[in-house]
C-alpha cells in the first residue's frame, strides 16, 4: 500500500467513518441536532480543553505560540478574502460570505480527530489550544461579519462571554502555571467526559452536512474551497515558518490551518441573515475535498 493510502485509511478514512454516523442518525433517528450541540458546547468541549491542558507534558510556550497562531492566521485570512471579493467585485454580503467560508476554521468537529489520528495525545493536546482561539474567533470575529450589515455586531460579540471553553482553558493554565496537581477524584471523571468529545463533534458534523443545501454557484464556491483548503494551508505553512514553529507544533498548526470551513460560519449566516446557502455550500464542499488534500499535506508532514 502507498504512503498516500496508508495516511488515507488511518489518519482520514476513520473521520468520515464516523460522520457517517452523524448522517444515517439524522436520515433515520432524526436527533436533535440542537441538543447534541449544547452538550458538545457547554460540557463535552470544555471537558476536554481543561483535562487536556492538565494532564498534558507539553511546555507552556508552545501553548502561548498555538493561540498566536491561530488569531493572526485567522487575521490574514480576513484580509485577504476581503481582498479578493473586491478584486472579483462582490457585493457586501457576499464579501462576508466568503469570510465566513475561509477565514474560519473547523479545528474542533474535524481538526480534532485528524490531529488525534495523525499525532496522538500530544498532538491532541496543542490541538485543543488551537481550538479555543479558533473558537473565540468563530464567536467574536465571525459574528461580527455575518452581522455587520444588519447592526447585531455588538449583541453577538459578547455571546462569547457565555462559552466556557475559554474559562476551562484558562483555569487548566493556570493550575500548569502554579504546578498544581487536580486530584484524581475530579481528574479522572473530567477526562472521561472530554474524550467524548471527538466522536460526538464528528457525529455533529455529519449531521450538519446531512442537512446542508448545495446552492449551484459553483464558480463562487469554488473560490471558497480553493481559499479556504489550499490558500489557508500554504499561508499557515508561511506562518508556522514566519513564528519559528517546529516539530509537532508546527504540524498541528499548519494541519490545522488546512481544514475544512468551520461549521459555526454557517450557524452565525444563518442567525444573522447573511448567505448562508453560499456559507454551507463551502463547508459541504470544502469537507468533502479535504479528505484529498488533508492526505497529500500530512505525506509531507509525516
Amino acid at each position: 500500500m502507498t504512503t498516500f493510502a496508508t495516511i488515507f485509511m488511518n489518519n482520514i478514512l476513520p473521520a468520515f467513518l464516523v460522520m457517517a454516523a452523524g448522517v444515517i442518525l439524522d436520515r433515520c433517528l432524526h436527533v436533535d441536532k440542537r441538543t447534541l450541540s449544547r452538550t458538545a458546547i457547554y460540557v463535552l468541549t470544555p471537558c476536554l480543553v481543561f483535562s487536556s491542558i492538565v494532564q498534558s507534558t507539553v511546555d507552556p510556550g508552545q501553548f502561548g505560540s498555538m493561540i498566536v497562531f491561530v488569531l493572526v492566521l485567522t487575521g490574514l485570512l480576513v484580509v485577504l478574502a476581503l481582498g479578493v471579493a473586491k478584486v472579483l467585485g462582490w457585493s457586501r454580503t457576499m464579501s462576508d460570505a466568503l469570510v465566513l467560508s475561509t477565514a474560519f476554521l473547523n479545528a474542533g468537529n474535524y481538526g480534532l480527530p485528524i490531529i488525534l489520528f495523525s499525532f496522538g495525545e500530544e498532538g491532541l493536546a496543542l490541538a485543543t489550544v488551537l481550538f479555543v482561539g479558533s473558537n473565540f474567533s468563530c464567536n467574536s470575529l465571525a459574528a461580527f461579519f455575518a452581522a455587520r450589515s444588519n447592526g447585531g455586531g455588538r449583541k453577538a460579540l459578547l455571546s462569547v462571554l457565555r462559552l466556557p471553553a475559554p474559562y476551562a482553558f484558562a483555569l487548566a493554565m493556570g493550575l500548569r502555571l502554579l504546578q498544581l496537581q487536580v486530584p484524581g477524584p475530579i481528574l479522572q471523571p473530567v477526562a472521561l467526559i472530554g474524550r467524548a468529545t471527538v466522536p460526538v463533534l464528528l457525529m455533529m458534523l455529519g449531521l450538519q452536512l446531512s442537512q446542508t443545501r448545495v446552492t449551484r454557484r459553483v464558480g463562487q464556491v469554488a473560490v471558497g474551497v480553493v481559499l479556504r483548503l489550499v490558500v489557508g494551508a500554504v499561508v499557515g505553512v508561511g506562518l508556522a515558518l514566519a513564528m519559528g514553529l517546529e516539530g509537532l507544533a508546527r504540524n498541528v498548526a499548519i494541519t490545522e490551518a488546512a481544514t475544512p470551513t468551520a461549521v459555526s460560519s454557517a450557524l452565525m449566516a444563518i442567525e444573522f441573515e447573511s448567505d448562508a446557502d453560499y456559507v454551507t455550500s463551502v463547508i459541504f464542499c470544502s469537507t468533502l475535498f479535504s479528505a484529498v488534500t488533508l492526505t497529500i499535506l500530512l505525506s509531507f508532514l509525516a
